[in-house]
């Protein structure tokens, strides 16, 4: 297939990561308000229920996935023998935990009060057969998922706005919630048939992918337990209040987390192709280049959330999450510490065919944010819950970058690092005297958070950051031209 431009790509992902992460931003405006700390907890724990599940049905394919089509893509006939193969092991897999699912929450009475709600958020369970992003992202059809999402998502909120108007509609809005995720993966179903022509494929073409599969499994088993370990064990030590004060915090950082890496995000399957090339240059180009982005994004993106925290939550939630001020303070750091784990752990490990070491950053992350949730849960609630993950994060970032470090080399600057330290120190300045020029209302943030970029932005230019510098130009490609 025809190489795809990274720039244009990134531009789509972009919007598709940022709408992404602003659909939840109003939609959990309108449904905190409408549902209260409490209906918001109870559907955040029953789709962590759920999600668990999930999981275990996806195995490793949505990392694996991505870089075994990019990989198996010089003609639709090796594209459609991994593909089968791959959808084959998905399908096995999502139809015994879909059964394990439905008999888990029918049998235990922990359920008991509640199994409608749970048998609603299992929906995303079995439409988890077409969740085959993987196989888009590995094509790199960034506009199509963009397209895709964007329309789904506008769809699934006008619902909301139509169908939740009180506090017993919690229901109805896991619902809608299911409901959404089946619009993806049924438009990922019909979309197919351009791409792939399937076969069933044979056991020995299927081993060959077990062993990768399952490792990334394992991994992503290990650090869903410290990811969602912590909304299991805040329910049980106090209540779903709880649960909903943490669980927004949570939303906050993982969607700036998300709109960080849209960028880069782009550049795995190309990694992974020259990964298999042998083409490392190009593959050290693309790592530096995507490591300086995540850098200019990540630290002020959380040196940002830090300072405006107390604005944030009111302005999104109301004034009934206040409790979710200092939790999101907290977890602030992990939007930096996430973002390098990602890039330099996640993308070059897995592109380098080193499933098994991240593996091991997995289990000494869940086992610090286990023994951390036991001793901090009980005294400081949701407070406690965020300590431990930024521990947790913090000890797998540092396994990543140890075992990742013979994979690639980053070539920064010294030019960069001052003029990124440089905006940084003025972006915390900006931050702290605009807080005393506007009132402390809530939407102050809005102004707040303008003026600051705009004066992190003028100092990179100013100091010619050559990644700023550098997209400048590239977008410039993209203009019409004078004649």
């Amino acid at each position: 297939m025809k190489k795809k431009s990274l720039a244009v790509n990134s531009i789509y992902n972009m919007a598709y990561k940022g709408f992404t992460a602003l659909f939840p931003l109003v939609t959990t405006t309108y449904i905190s308000r409408i549902l209260l700390a409490d209906g918001v907890g109870k559907v955040a724990y029953a789709n962590t229920i759920a999600a668990w599940f999930v999981l275990l049905a996806s195995l490793g394919l949505p990392s694996y996935g991505v870089k075994a089509i990019a990989q198996n893509n010089r003609t639709k006939e090796e594209r459609s023998r991994t593909f089968s193969e791959l959808f084959l092991i998905n399908l096995c897999a999502t139809l015994l935990c879909t059964i394990s699912y439905y008999l888990f929450v029918s049998m235990l009475p922990h359920f008991a009060g509640r199994r409608a709600l749970f048998w609603i958020t299992g929906l995303s369970l079995v439409l988890n057969i077409f969740n085959i992003d993987w196989f888009y992202q590995g094509l790199e059809e960034y506009r199509y998922i963009s397209t895709r999402s964007f329309l789904i998502k506008i769809l699934s909120f006008a619902a909301m706005l139509l169908f939740v108007k009180k506090q017993e509609d919690y229901l109805i809005y896991a619902l809608i919630l299911c409901i959404a995720t089946a619009g993806n993966n049924l438009a990922n179903a019909w979309n197919l048939r351009k791409y792939i022509t399937f076969s069933v494929p044979d056991g020995p073409s299927l081993r060959r992918h077990m062993r990768p599969v399952l490792i990334l499994l394992a991994s992503t088993i290990a650090t869903e337990i410290y990811t969602m370990l912590d909304t299991v064990m805040l329910e049980y030590f106090h209540s779903d209040i709880y649960v909903g004060y943490y669980s927004n915090a949570v939303k906050i950082v993982r969607m700036t987390y998300t709109v960080v890496i849209a960028l880069v995000a782009v550049f795995y399957p190309r990694i992974s192709m020259y990964f298999k090339q042998n083409n490392f240059t190009a593959a050290n180009q693309l790592i530096s280049r995507g490591t300086k982005i995540l850098l200019l994004l990540a630290a002020p993106a959380s040196i940002g959330l830090l300072l405006t925290a107390e604005y944030i939550v009111p302005l999104l939630f109301g004034s009934s999450f206040v409790p979710s001020v200092w939790t999101l303070r907290i977890l602030s750091v992990l939007i930096l510490i996430f973002s390098v784990s990602y890039f330099l752990g996640h993308v070059i490990l897995t592109a380098a065919g080193k499933e098994r070491l991240i593996l091991y950053a997995a289990l000494t992350g869940a086992l610090i944010n286990a023994a951390a949730n036991i001793i901090l849960i009980p005294p400081l609630k949701q407070d406690g819950a965020a300590i431990a993950s930024v521990l947790s994060e913090t000890g797998v970032m540092l396994v990543l970058l140890y075992h990742s470090r013979n994979y690639y080399h980053i070539d920064i600057g010294r030019r960069y690092i001052g003029s990124f330290l440089f905006s940084l120190a003025l972006l915390a300045v900006s931050v702290t005297f605009a807080k005393h020029l506007w009132n402390t209302s809530p939407a102050s943030v809005i102004p707040i958070i303008g003026v600051s970029a705009a004066c992190y932005f003028a100092a990179l230019l100013f100091t010619k950051n050559d990644t700023i510098t550098g997209l400048i130009d590239k977008t410039k490609e993209f203009l019409p031209k004078k004649h």
